[in-house]
């Protein structure tokens, strides 16, 4: 069995040996070091298959603030791929990690639902060519670029004369402009705590609202009018609770599945000819 450990570190850490290969991201550092080099005591470690198992947990994206993401597996990539010839048994256990973590990936962790405004609205909107924002403050700021597509239209209303806000097939509309219908039809989501009688009046400029997506927190107490079926904030914290449900048990059964790698990794009988011993992260 190759014999190694894992140490997690900053990713401005001093390098804890010199002419070692290190791959670094915003979160780490990893340096493959070799049995000469001395481990800090302080530092928390994880040896042999759980060194293993921590560093494929990592490339996977179970460590990262957006769990399954794949931007730290291109990172990884990359720093494989500038290992030189004569990293062989590096190039070797890296070449392992990424064939590992491009399987579970592919069969646990493709397409994890994302809990955030922005993306409970698109879900919801996803047929409507025409979409009518209420607002301009912090949450339209989120949503917005979720809703941007080619084949769609968004009108962004608020009370302002003008809004730095922009996206394709956007047109920033106030909401003093005189009355008059701009479409046929659009849906409507209310991203600012607006009375439900300014609801009622801006969907009087479509004349077929389609559907209303309601984020007020006092939507309960002051419902928007029966234009259109309403998805309410109590809805969407239902689907996020459910997103949560979900992406947990797609976790587990991605980290039950890197056990079994690193078992199989560790089990693997190999002669290790350069000596190398030690990874710290």
């Amino acid at each position: 069995m190759i014999e190694f450990s894992v140490i997690q570190q900053p990713p401005n850490a001093p390098a804890l040996a010199v002419g070692t290969p290190v791959w670094r991201t915003c979160m780490r550092q990893v340096a493959f070091v070799d049995d000469t080099c001395a481990i800090p005591s302080e530092v928390s470690a994880w040896h042999n298959e759980a060194a293993y198992a921590h560093l494929l947990e990592v490339v996977c994206g179970l460590h990262s603030p957006i769990v399954g993401e794949t931007e730290v597996l291109h990172q990884f990539k990359v720093f494989a791929d500038g290992l030189s010839t004569n990293q062989s048994n590096w190039r070797e256990l890296c070449a392992r990690l990424l064939a590992d973590a491009r399987k579970i990936r592919s069969t646990h962790l493709i397409g994890l639902g994302s809990r955030s405004y922005g993306s409970s609205v698109r879900r919801h909107v996803r047929d409507c060519t025409r979409v009518a924002v209420i607002g301009t403050g912090v949450l339209a700021q989120e949503i917005v670029p979720f809703l941007a597509r080619a084949d769609r239209l968004i009108d962004l209303w608020g009370r302002r004369a003008e809004c730095s806000i922009a996206a394709p097939g956007l047109t920033y509309r106030p909401l003093g402009m005189p009355r008059a219908t701009v479409a046929e039809s659009a849906a409507i989501v209310v991203a600012a705590p607006v009375k439900a009688v300014v609801i009622a009046e801006l969907a009087d400029r479509y004349r077929y609202p389609t559907l209303v997506v309601d984020l007020r927190a006092e939507g309960q107490q002051d419902p928007p009018p029966p234009l259109a079926p309403t998805v309410m904030l109590a809805d969407v914290f239902a689907e996020f609770d459910a997103v949560a449900r979900e992406t947990a048990s797609r976790v587990a059964a991605a980290t039950a599945a890197i056990a079994q790698c690193a078992s199989a990794f560790a089990g693997r009988a190999k002669l290790n000819p350069s000596g190398w011993h030690d990874l710290c992260a």
